[in-house]
């Protein structure tokens, strides 16, 4: 059996793996100790002023608070990140707009999406232009309201034949009083993935004709 010795001498002497782990950072019960020693050891001549004693009390709280406050702020992010990455999740498999004037068309299929106008038209007109900026189609659409609305085109391109499957470019186009503006346009695009980065914090949105996008490019939901 080994004995335990009491002499503080032998306690010093243990090995470095055999030795209590030191602690790093100075907690509250290690300050109020250090206070103690100081107020036992100060000069009876000069003892500490009430002032200086709250002084230390108070830097001491001051940076306890900041680390509390730290500690907060880290949870709020993270509860902030999963937050985005559920509402981003929830995005696949659903038809977004987007800013953009590039649509695919799939077989049998359509190009849709919306555009803005800041005041009603009279006369508002869709131009629509294959990869090679020739124009296969041009459709009057009448009077329209201000604010956001919808176009679709279904392929037919003006001579009445189908357009083959591929990329389109759609410009909206109003009359005013004067002239002729180019209105902005929106896109219908569909979620295939969200992609997250290595910290977490970051993802983006992949479309399923290969579009790359950040959550705040994202104008309306579908």
């Amino acid at each position: 059996m080994t004995a335990i010795s009491n002499n503080p001498l032998d306690q010093w002497a243990m090995r470095p793996d055999q030795q209590a782990p030191k602690k790093n950072e100075l907690g509250q019960d290690e300050f109020l100790q250090l206070m103690l020693t100081q107020i036992k050891h100060q000069d009876p001549f000069k003892p500490m002023e009430n002032g200086d004693f709250i002084a230390q009390m108070a830097q001491f709280s001051t940076v306890s608070g900041i680390e509390k406050m730290q500690g907060s702020l880290d949870t709020m992010s993270s509860t902030f990140t999963s937050n985005q990455v559920l509402q981003a999740s929830s995005l696949v498999g659903r038809n977004v707009l987007v800013p953009g004037d590039t649509g695919t068309l799939e077989e049998d299929g359509t190009i849709n999406g919306a555009y803005d106008l800041p005041a009603s038209s009279g006369n508002v007109f869709m131009n629509v232009y294959d990869q090679a900026g020739n124009l296969v189609q041009q459709v009057g659409m009448g009077p329209q309201q201000n604010g956001q609305n919808k176009f679709s085109w279904d392929g037919t391109m003006q001579d009445g034949s189908k357009a083959p499957v591929g990329n389109y470019r759609v410009g909206i186009e109003y009359s005013t009083a004067d002239t002729t503006v180019a209105a902005e346009t929106l896109m219908q695009a569909k979620i295939e993935s969200v992609n997250f980065s290595a910290q977490g914090n970051n993802f983006s949105l992949t479309t399923s004709n290969g579009l790359n996008l950040a959550l705040s490019e994202v104008r309306q939901i579908q």
